[in-house]
C-alpha cells in the first residue's frame, strides 16, 4: 500500500471519527432539550418518506443512463441502466470516489466507450447538480434572512447568466476545471462535445430530485413526531442540496459519511430546533442507506438475471 492510499483511509477514519465525537458532543450538550423531545414513530409517514425518497434517488441512474446513451449507438434500457448504475455505486463506501468510476468502467467495458469518458460524463453531471443546488441555496439564504430581496435577485441574474455561460461553452469551461483533476490524479481526461439540451434536461430532473428529497425528509421528520413547519420544506430542500455538495466535495470519505451529516446539522439548525438539527441527518443517513442497499440488491439481480454483468465480466 502506498502513501496516498494510507493518507486517504487515514483522513476518511479521521472525518469519520471527528464527526461521531462532534455528535456525541451535541447529543451530550443538549441531553434535557432532547429528553424533553415527545418521541414517537409514524410508520405510515417513514414509509411515505422511504417511498419518496426511492424516486428521488432514481434521478443518479436516469441521468447518467441518458448521458451515457448520447455516446453509444447501441442504447441502454433503463433496467441496464438502472442495473450498471446502481451496482458501480455499491462502491462508493469504499474511501475515495475512485472506486465507483472503476466500477463503471468494468461495467462498461463491452459498450465500447472510453474511461475517460466515463470520469467526463460524471464530471459534467457534478456541475450541472452544483447549479441546481445554488438555486436552493439561494432560497436558503433568503428564508433565513442572510440576504435581501435585492441582492437575491441578482444573486439570481448572475446564476442564470452563469449557467447560460456553461451550457453554451461547457466544453471550454471544462477542459479548465479539468486541469487540476487530471494533474492530482496523473490522467489525461479531455472535454468532449456535449449537446445543450442534455445540460438543460439533466439540471431539470436534479431540480426535481432535490424536491422530492425535501419532501421526503419533511414526512420523515414527521414520521419521528419532529415539528418542522410545511412552509420549511425549501429551506429543507437546500439544505439537501448544501450537504450533497459537501459530501461530493469530500471525495475521501465513504459515501459522504459524516461531513454530509455535519452539513446538514448545521443548516437544520438555522431553522429547527436542535433536537431535530441532532437527529434528522442521522435519519436521513439511515434511510439513505437502507435505500442504497436495497437498490443495490436489485440492480444485481437484474444484472444476473438479464445478463448485464456477466456480459462485461467476458469482454473485461
Amino acid at each position: 500500500m502506498n502513501l496516498k492510499k494510507i493518507l486517504r483511509y487515514v483522513l476518511t477514519l479521521a472525518v469519520v471519527v471527528a464527526a461521531i465525537y462532534f455528535f456525541y458532543l451535541q447529543f451530550k450538550n443538549n441531553s434535557d432539550a432532547i429528553k424533553t423531545l415527545h418521541f414517537s414513530i409514524n410508520i405510515y409517514y417513514l414509509l411515505l418518506s422511504f417511498v419518496i425518497g426511492c424516486f428521488a434517488f432514481l434521478s443518479g441512474s436516469v441521468v447518467w443512463q441518458i448521458y451515457v446513451n448520447s455516446y453509444l449507438h447501441e442504447k441502454l434500457s433503463f433496467s441496464e441502466g438502472f442495473s450498471l448504475y446502481f451496482t458501480s455505486m455499491m462502491f462508493k463506501y469504499i474511501p475515495g470516489k475512485i472506486w465507483t468510476y472503476a466500477a463503471q468502467i468494468a461495467l462498461m467495458s463491452s459498450k465500447g466507450i472510453s474511461n475517460a469518458v466515463l470520469i467526463y460524463i460524471n464530471f459534467a453531471c457534478f456541475i450541472c447538480l452544483a447549479f441546481v443546488s445554488a438555486v436552493y441555496v439561494l432560497y436558503y439564504l433568503l428564508n433565513i434572512g442572510l440576504v435581501t430581496w435585492e441582492i437575491s435577485i441578482l444573486l439570481i441574474i448572475l446564476l442564470i447568466v452563469l449557467d447560460t455561460i456553461f451550457i453554451n461553452w461547457n466544453n471550454a469551461i471544462i477542459k479548465y476545471l479539468l486541469v487540476p483533476i487530471n494533474r492530482l490524479f496523473k490522467i489525461a481526461i479531455q472535454p468532449i462535445k456535449t449537446k445543450k439540451i442534455l445540460l438543460i434536461y439533466i439540471q431539470i430532473i436534479y431540480f426535481f430530485a432535490y424536491f422530492l428529497l425535501g419532501i421526503s425528509m419533511y414526512f420523515l421528520a414527521r414520521g419521528l413526531n419532529m415539528g418542522i413547519p410545511f412552509a420549511n420544506i425549501f429551506a429543507m430542500m437546500a439544505a439537501i442540496s448544501i450537504a450533497a455538495i459537501a459530501g461530493y466535495l469530500a471525495f475521501f470519505t465513504m459515501g459522504g459519511l459524516g461531513v454530509r451529516e455535519g452539513a446538514l446539522f448545521f443548516m437544520l439548525k438555522q431553522f429547527s430546533n436542535i433536537e431535530t438539527a441532532l437527529i434528522l441527518p442521522i435519519a436521513v443517513r439511515l434511510m439513505v442507506v437502507i435505500g442504497e442497499i436495497l437498490y443495490a440488491i436489485i440492480a444485481v439481480i437484474i444484472g444476473l438475471r438479464y445478463g448485464y454483468l456477466s456480459r462485461s465480466k467476458k469482454s473485461s
